[in-house]
């Protein structure tokens, strides 16, 4: 198989994964790489493998291409790139006049405390819209029920705000109390989870982003905000008014130097729709407080319903 056929399927992986000529420059990387590894519009095309990866993985990449280019062996290295830690399988490939080429594939380490910690907040997600619906229940029954129909509702209520309560305080013990900090590419991941909800959204949905370039990158979990902001946006788009747009806004926040990211959902409410209160769920919002951030929810009867989710800038 060429190597143009293979980068042609390679594309349509989620790993990061790079291929390297038989000289050890890049000649391919796939988008997962690029949102992973490089700066907004950034191209490693050109470059030197090792070079791509900041400072103190590129000794390790030089050995394991060598291996591969000169010696036609497969060779496995660890990196860490944006706080994140990866295993990376190096193999050769067939590149031009019978020499070898490499394929990198970079497969992200992932510790029993974050998979517990990711287990936690998506246990957490269903109990909030579970507990949201039964507020919802309880206010339209409201003076419907029997004495002992109120105590078992009300009995529920404060068993699942109880694990609600419980699942957070795990989260926060599984983390040692600290924030998430890696450095997120905002304009990436925000362009990326646009253009997958939008595949899914009703035909009627207009969904847009409004971003400047250059963004800075911020601090948190990439996995994360990428969910996070997923849910919000399918949230909000299945109350939103048929007919209105829904739109993202994204800004640096500061004068001369950014103090922050500011991630804005901008949508108008159906009524008939909408959740008990319009806050976007608790999940969200101690996912991003986790991160050192903030959500805030402003609503107006006229002019809709703004949702923003700020970010700090990630320290060097």
């Amino acid at each position: 198989m060429s190597v143009a056929e293979e980068t042609s399927l390679l594309g349509h992986l989620d790993a990061p994964i790079l291929v390297g000529d038989p000289e050890g420059c890049v000649v391919y990387a796939n988008q997962s790489f690029r949102d992973h590894f490089c700066g907004h519009d950034e191209d490693p095309v050109g470059d030197p493998l090792a070079m791509v990866f900041e400072g103190g993985a590129r000794e390790a990449v030089l050995m394991a291409t060598a291996e591969v280019l000169q010696r036609g062996q497969a060779a496995r290295l660890k990196v860490r790139e944006g706080g994140n830690a990866y295993t990376g399988l190096c193999s050769p490939i067939e590149a031009e006049d019978d020499r070898v080429g490499v394929v990198m594939v970079m497969l992200e380490e992932q510790s029993n405390d974050e998979h517990l910690t990711g287990l936690a907040e998506e246990i957490g997600e269903p109990i909030a819209e579970a507990l949201q619906s039964m507020h919802q229940l309880s206010e339209k029954l409201t003076g419907t029920l029997l004495d002992d129909q109120q105590r078992l509702l009300e009995n529920a209520l404060r068993q699942m705000e109880t694990a609600q309560k419980w699942l957070r305080e795990l989260s926060v013990a599984l983390r040692g109390g600290k924030a998430q900090q890696g450095r997120l590419d905002v304009a990436n991941l925000v362009l990326r989870v646009s253009e997958r909800v939008a595949q899914d959204v009703p035909s009627n949905i207009d969904l847009e982003v409004l971003m400047p370039p250059n963004l800075p990158r911020a601090s948190g979990s990439t996995v994360v905000f990428e969910r996070v902001l997923s849910q919000l946006l399918r949230q909000r788009i299945y109350e939103s008014k048929t007919g209105q747009p829904i739109t993202i806004l994204v800004r640096a926040i500061g004068s001369d130097q950014a103090k922050g990211v500011l991630v804005s959902v901008v949508d108008v409410p159906d009524g008939a729709r909408r959740g008990r209160t319009g806050h976007p769920p608790e999940a969200l919002k101690h996912a991003i407080s986790q991160m050192g951030g903030e959500v805030i929810c402003v609503e107006d009867a006229k002019l809709g319903r703004v949702t923003s989710m700020r970010l700090s800038v990630a320290t060097a």
